[in-house]
């Protein structure tokens, strides 16, 4: 009788023990999953880098000139020049082309080239003729590229309106051809006096 007394009092503590243990089991597992810190993501980080973009650097200089009156217009002073053009920098087209005369004893307007066809003698040269259409260096400069490291030359011909040779030659007047990169950047060739040898080739950057 005793015996049997013990094993009824003993089994609703065994599963008061059980249902502790099963609780207590619960609370360690729950508190394994709330102190697993969650996975961290690395992201890259990639260092600011600009592209350095290359641009024309363009060098211009006149190496010969040419003077005369404009057939049929004799009061108006046709000017031709010998330009070449050199590139040091990315592949560029040229245009604004124009024409600046330094002159100490009268102002004159930047005038643009014209275009002019015919053989007419070099400028600078003797006996040596040349296509004027073909030589054309606003035509040649235009739709092909000055690629890096080439040099390319050809005529420009201005009209001055209402001005003599003996005008600009006598005053040690000079002329300055103006012109822009494909990326619109001012460029210039060193000024030219009128009766001067040319020097070497320079350019003038733009202005930043």
């Amino acid at each position: 009788m005793r015996l049997s007394n013990r094993s009824k009092l003993s089994r609703p503590l065994m599963l008061g023990l059980a249902v502790s243990a099963s609780v207590l089991c619960g609370c360690r597992t729950s508190q394994r999953q709330d102190t697993q810190t969650a996975p961290t993501i690395q992201t890259k980080t990639e260092p600011d880098s600009q592209a350095v973009v290359e641009r024309p650097v363009l060098a211009g200089l006149i190496e010969g000139v040419s003077m005369y009156p404009v057939p049929n217009h004799s009061e108006d002073l046709a000017v031709s020049l010998v330009v070449s053009v050199g590139n040091t920098g990315s592949p560029s087209t040229v245009q604004g082309w124009n024409l600046e005369v330094n002159s100490p004893q009268r102002s004159i307007p930047r005038v643009e080239p014209v275009h002019v066809s015919g053989y007419v003698d070099m400028p600078g040269t003797r006996n040596r003729k040349i296509d004027l259409d073909k030589e054309d260096l606003v035509l040649k400069t235009a739709q092909v590229p000055i690629a890096k490291g080439a040099r390319i030359n050809g005529i420009l011909t201005f009209v001055l309106s209402k001005t003599s040779e003996s005008e600009l030659s006598n005053n040690r007047s000079g002329f300055t051809i103006h012109f822009k990169d494909s990326q619109g950047n001012p460029w210039q060739t060193p000024k030219s006096v009128i009766g001067v040898k040319v020097g070497t080739a320079n350019k003038k950057p733009p202005n930043p």
